[in-house]
């Protein structure tokens, strides 16, 4: 779907009523061909082996671990995996919204069953994994942290305003205990042009605040930090121990769409590799 339909449709979500508008959201959602829970699932293999990657490079290891995450998504199927394949004690999962489907979870926990030695159980609306707890409507900030080893966000620092950024570090600094460890990956470019391939992975940097505000809604919204922006926020409180990003590829033909961008002067202190640096993974460790 081009970008410009999207845009659109969001538009006019967002002027309906909150409750209907999330869930015309939702169904249209659903409808979709990438969020299909096997394509679901394929990604979080992927984000799961990164995520264990970063650890095994720094000599962590997840196993026996409480585990906090930040954003659940869709499905939970990331915490599943966290506790069936990397034996972690427990996992919360916090989200603003509530997006997980009741029939997306009994497929999920049918496969989960089918492949482990399960164990389900009931908390709230939802049937969950054993040691998977679910806090909908519920920020990081509101939840109880002080045991908790290490917090994981994928792909959601790129949907939360910079003010929130600096808030919720702060609570985590505040109430983790020393030494435990934050790991965040990040996507910090134009999520429009993954399925609108005319754009430029940093088309919107070509707009000022206030165009740009104009354009998203609360369906879609992107800050549009880049990279030192968001090592200044996060390392104002936690030790930055890891931290990789692509790399500048000239020859690309994303560097070339890049290159033909009017770079809003709201960027212009920035290089081109700060500017385009994406898949940004980030471990903090509490000071």
């Amino acid at each position: 779907m081009k970008h410009s339909t999207k845009t659109i449709i969001f538009k006019g979500l967002s002027v309906l009523p909150s409750q209907l508008g999330y869930s015309l959201y939702h169904f249209l959602q659903n409808i979709g061909g990438n969020n299909k829970l096997e394509y679901k699932m394929e990604s979080a293999k992927n984000t799961f082996k990164t995520v264990v990657g970063i650890l095994d490079k720094n000599n962590i290891k997840l196993a026996h671990k409480n585990i906090a995450e930040l954003g659940s998504g869709w499905v939970p199927i990331f915490p599943y995996q966290l506790i069936t394949e990397g034996k972690v004690k427990k996992v919360d999962t916090y989200d603003v919204n509530e997006h997980f489907s009741q029939k997306e979870i009994e497929q999920l926990n049918a496969f989960y069953a089918n492949q482990f030695d399960c164990v389900f159980e009931k908390k709230g609306k939802y049937n969950l994994l054993k040691g998977v707890s679910y806090f909908p409507k519920t920020t990081i900030c509101e939840g109880e942290i002080q045991n908790i080893d290490l917090v994981l966000s994928r792909f959601v620092l790129e949907h939360v305003t910079p003010k929130d950024l600096v808030e919720i570090h702060r609570f985590l600094y505040s109430n983790l205990k020393s030494g435990r460890l934050v790991l965040h990956l990040i996507s910090p470019s134009d999520h429009r042009a993954y399925s609108d391939s005319s754009l430029s992975l940093q088309d919107f940097l070509k707009y000022s605040e206030d165009e740009w505000n104009q354009i998203q809604t609360k369906f879609d919204y992107h800050n549009r930090l880049r990279l030192p922006q968001y090592i200044k926020i996060l390392s104002e409180c936690f030790e930055i121990i890891y931290f990789e990003h692509d790399k500048i590829n000239r020859d690309s033909d994303s560097y070339k769409k890049f290159k033909k961008l009017k770079i809003h002067k709201d960027f212009a202190g920035f290089s081109d590799q700060e500017l385009m640096a994406g898949s940004i993974n980030i471990l903090l460790k509490k000071k």
